[in-house]
């Protein structure tokens, strides 16, 4: 698989690196995990650090686009939860399910 990375932004305020990238594969479409260590390993930065926000695969094509966030530090990381847990880097949280009361007999 290779990357290309087509943009980078430093957004001070945020505290974060927006990048934009293009991918292509040879066989199937990469994970998330496969594209989250190869940029990782593109930009030298650390995997916890980085957040993949979209990824779109061309239909047809061995090829995609995508975008992601590169934090400063992992106190930086302010982003929606959902996405945390699609790469990873969260967990789900489990819902519990409350025993209903019986109801009161006659």
């Amino acid at each position: 698989m290779d990357v290309e990375i087509k943009e980078k932004f430093q957004n001070k305020l945020l505290g974060r690196q927006e990048i934009s990238f293009g991918y292509s594969f040879a066989a199937a479409a990469p994970s998330r995990a496969d594209v989250r260590g190869a940029l990782s390993a593109a930009l030298g930065a650390k995997p916890e650090l980085l957040v993949i926000e979209r990824m779109v695969n061309k239909y047809g094509l061995h090829s995609g686009n995508g975008r992601a966030f590169v934090f400063d530090s992992k106190e930086k990381v302010r982003i929606g939860k959902h996405l945390l847990v699609r790469d990873g880097l969260a967990e789900k949280k489990k819902k519990e399910k409350k025993a209903k009361a019986a109801p009161a007999k006659k």
